[in-house]
């Protein structure tokens, strides 16, 4: 039988971030288990692909898993940019790394470079993830999870499939801060989730960072892509939350990278998908 082809979007391939010290996101990042890859200026070209000029000749660090496989994140170095507090501000606010086992990865991180905001836990959603959050460097916020057992109605990645010698898996989850929920699911449809789901639920590092009860519930989308890959969005209305000017690139954790198959209805390159929250689109290889 002939294969069928994915219409829709899927891998999360990585996350770009715009830092101000590349060499101390490298140590920083080393401690997780990420090895410096592809490095090099960014042309013209692709600066002006990405409708971001400013960004030629800037110097760009890929960093990957020391156990092998794609790239996590790429690195942008502009001395001088602002650490962008995700839980303040409406844009991406984490990303969510599978892991084999969080409790000894907790036990033996580094104190520099990273501040737990939350400590190893089981999740409100399931207790079949149990998850830390570190806000790196520049201001990103990790979600270091490992998932114990299947999760429906998800289709997310299990810790049990790494490879034996892999303590850090694949970026598997990028979560959104954004003004309104409804609008931020809208500006996807293009990329043809395979599912989306909506509900409330605690968001126990928001709350903490925004002083409310641990408790609150949040309104909070999900959109379910090929490759056992999401979007997790969080309306967050606070008045301590704020919302960059359309059109400008943030700081820190700046845009996520996904792959999109060719004839997608997506369109390719770097747009604004909500305040704040930039997508790049590229073709699967």
């Amino acid at each position: 039988m002939a294969q069928v082809k994915s219409e829709g979007a899927g891998p999360l391939r990585h996350a770009t971030l715009i830092v101000s010290d590349l060499p101390a996101m490298v140590s920083a990042y080393a401690a997780l288990g990420l090895r410096p890859g592809a490095t090099g200026e960014i042309s013209k070209q692709v600066a002006a692909n990405w409708g971001q000029p400013q960004l030629a000749g800037r110097i760009m660090m890929e960093l990957a898993p020391q156990a092998g496989g794609p790239s996590l994140l790429r690195m942008i170095e502009i001395p001088g940019a602002p650490a962008r507090l995700t839980r303040q501000t409406h844009g991406w606010m984490a990303l969510e790394i599978l892991v084999r086992d969080v409790d000894a990865l907790a036990a033996t991180l580094p104190a520099n470079g990273f501040e737990v905001v939350g400590p190893p836990a089981d999740l409100d959603v399931s207790p079949n993830i149990r998850a830390m959050q570190l806000i790196g460097p520049a201001g990103e916020m990790l979600y270091l999870t490992q998932v114990k057992a299947p999760v429906p109605p998800f289709s997310i990645p299990q810790s049990s499939d790494l490879p034996a010698n892999a303590d850090l898996g694949q970026l598997f989850i990028a979560v959104m801060s954004a003004p309104s929920r409804q609008a931020a699911v809208l500006a996807c449809e293009g990329l043809k989730p395979l599912a989306a789901l909506q509900f409330d639920t605690k968001i126990t590092v928001l709350n903490r960072a925004l002083g409310h009860p641990v408790d609150k519930r949040w309104p909070v989308a999900t959109l379910q892509f090929e490759a056992s890959c999401l979007f997790e969005i969080d309306e967050v209305l606070d008045a301590q939350v704020g919302t960059a000017p359309s059109g400008t690139l943030p700081a820190g954790l700046a845009w996520i990278t996904i792959q999109t198959p060719k004839g997608s209805a997506a369109a390719y390159g770097l747009k604004e998908i909500s305040p704040g929250a930039w997508l790049e689109c590229v073709l699967a290889p």
